[in-house]
């Protein structure tokens, strides 16, 4: 008798999953691989990036990136974005104005706590805030919560794994101070 009565409940939660697998499933066709397709000019890119609700103040994202978790997204103008780049938009990305993000860049907002009872199976996130005229190389990594300042490059392969100040080179991973760009010969001429 349970099982007769608990049966249009189970049927309605199929249904709306369903539903929603099916409206995210055509998003992300759409997003991903219509507009990340190296078929796609970039102008028509940026136009349903733009139709699909994403705050992209500029033409030049390049092909095969993704974008998942959600539209809170923001790239400034006169930003590039290489190929292959990922954006995991569970909390707000916010990326600044003239910023390079090479090849490969990932920017996660999403993690699992860990606590006394092991690690959590609750999804949390953090937004992830990157300046103006950054320059964040192949396959640089930016987890969780970090704030990158203006003007700070990161060496290619680092993992971000907390906020980094303005006017600086960082690399590793952890990506870690190597100069200011006070002390780069380049401001000493």
């Amino acid at each position: 008798m349970s099982d007769r009565a608990g049966r249009p409940g189970r049927i309605a939660t199929l249904a709306h999953s369903l539903a929603e697998d099916a409206s995210w499933g055509w998003r992300s066709f759409i997003t991903n691989s219509v507009a990340g397709s190296a078929l796609c000019p970039r102008a028509a890119r940026y136009g349903i990036l733009r139709v699909r609700g994403f705050d992209v103040r500029t033409p030049n994202v390049s092909s095969r990136c993704t974008f998942t978790g959600g539209r809170d997204i923001r790239i400034g103008a006169g930003t590039f974005v290489n190929v292959g780049c990922y954006f995991e938009a569970v909390a707000p990305i916010r990326i600044g104005e003239d910023c390079q993000l090479a090849m490969f860049v990932t920017i996660i907002t999403s993690f699992h706590g860990v606590g006394p009872d092991g690690i959590s199976r609750e999804r949390d996130s953090a937004p992830v805030v990157i300046g103006d005229r950054c320059w964040l190389g192949a396959n640089v990594t930016v987890l969780p919560g970090v704030t990158i300042g203006d003007d700070v490059v990161v060496a290619a392969g680092a993992v971000v794994t907390r906020d980094l100040p303005s006017a600086a080179v960082y690399g590793g991973v952890p990506a870690r101070l190597i100069r200011t760009l006070a002390d780069s010969p380049a401001a000493a001429a």
